[in-house]
């Protein structure tokens, strides 16, 4: 899981340094690979961790569990709105994606008593039913009276758009990315030591990518989807030019004909089942290719990293904020992937957790241990019985 993960880090680095768009109008390499794919992986390893946290294969769903998660995701949502403060001011193109896991992880309490067969059902259920929900409730909720990722200050000022944020105007729309957070704790409660299961979520995934891509291709260039998408989204750019753009470009959702998309980001059905299919397909390979000593000593970097996303995450975000190196994509990029698996492998042979893993861990135990001690046990001995009064 953490060589997937740090997989997904590479990716999302990708494409916020290079963009979506070249200077000539086409998409670039990195939108073409990772743009969507990239945030699929991380919040279906998300979904993962979640399941790993509680049980695995026998999920543990007590009241220290779920306290545990809670205050998992509200230090994470935290960091997140924190961090929506040096995105802002640096006005990156960068949309911060933590303070949407959090509100994912509160969501997923009631889930986690859920086999893997009903927790698989509803993801293809989100996948499919949420961009039609987003859609219906695009017009019906007012969109967030402030611009950029959301913060603290906008929690407190604007506590409803920050909701109506995160659940349907947002780049991570809840509604819809539930899918990945199921789909990461059905996987999560497999074996996966198992060759067996690796094989399947290989070919599974892959049969779901492969015919979510066919079928919106299909649809958009045979059918006149592409055409109809260009008139309600695209029109200002003339029908000859606009093609690659209609393609690769992320709609509004303002029409019904966005659900064609199959662009990244653009939370259509078919977008959603192409990048779960992905994320579940690229976990199956690495499970099988861990599995050889060499590929897993290879890879030994790469999930260092991935063993502390939020760390990476946060500093990656930090170093665009700079503005340093921009000019120079390609330098940039090298700098960030090779400072992340130095500092990771460095950091990760002197102690177990990445620096902002640690604070994350240890208010997650704080919350288990003050949830499962007795009630009115404040000391670490045992309640004494009251002795009886001397008249």
């Amino acid at each position: 899981m953490d060589a997937v993960r740090g997989l997904a880090l590479l990716g999302m680095f990708s494409v916020h340094v290079y963009g979506a768009f070249a200077a000539d109008g086409s998409p670039t390499p990195a939108w073409v690979l990772a743009g969507g794919r990239s945030a699929a992986v991380f919040a279906v390893t998300a979904g993962l961790g979640l399941a790993f946290t509680t049980g695995g294969r026998r999920p543990v769903t007590d009241r220290g569990a779920y306290a545990a998660v809670t205050a998992r995701a509200l230090l994470i949502g935290l960091t997140g709105l924190l961090l929506g403060y040096a995105s802002n001011a640096a006005d990156l193109d960068v949309d911060v994606i933590l303070a949407f896991y959090a509100l994912l992880f509160l969501l997923a309490l009631p889930l986690l008593r859920l086999r893997p067969a009903t927790l698989t059902g509803l993801a293809l259920l989100f996948a499919v039913a949420g961009p039609v929900a987003l859609h219906l409730l695009h017009g019906a909720l007012p969109e967030p009276p402030f611009d950029g990722d959301p913060t603290l200050t906008d929690l407190f000022t604007h506590p409803l758009g920050v909701l109506s944020d995160l659940l349907v105007h947002g780049d991570y729309p809840v509604l819809a990315w539930m899918a990945y957070l199921c789909a990461g704790l059905a996987v999560g409660r497999l074996d996966l030591t198992s060759k067996r299961v690796a094989r399947r979520l290989l070919t599974g995934g892959l049969a779901v990518a492969a015919g979510a891509w066919l079928v919106a291709t299909l649809l958009l260039r045979e059918f006149g989807g592409l055409w109809h998408l260009w008139r309600a989204e695209f029109s200002d750019t003339p029908w000859r030019e606009a093609r690659g753009e209609v393609l690769w470009d992320t709609p509004d959702g303002s029409t019904w004909w966005s659900l064609l998309s199959r662009a990244p980001h653009s939370t259509s059905p078919f977008d959603m089942l192409q990048t779960l299919g992905s994320a579940a397909a690229l976990l199956g390979a690495v499970l099988l290719l861990t599995r050889l000593t060499p590929a897993r000593r290879a890879l030994a970097p790469l999930a260092a990293a991935g063993s502390m996303p939020l760390t990476l995450y946060c500093a990656h975000v930090l170093v665009l904020a700079t503005g340093a190196l921009g000019i120079w994509p390609d330098l940039l990029y090298g700098v960030l992937v090779a400072g992340s698996l130095l500092f990771a492998v460095c950091w990760r042979r002197m102690v177990s957790r990445g620096p902002l893993e640690i604070p994350v861990a240890a208010g997650a135990k704080f919350a288990r241990r003050a949830a499962e001690c007795p009630r009115g046990a404040t000391t670490g001995r045992s309640p004494q019985p009251d002795k009886p009064h001397k008249s």
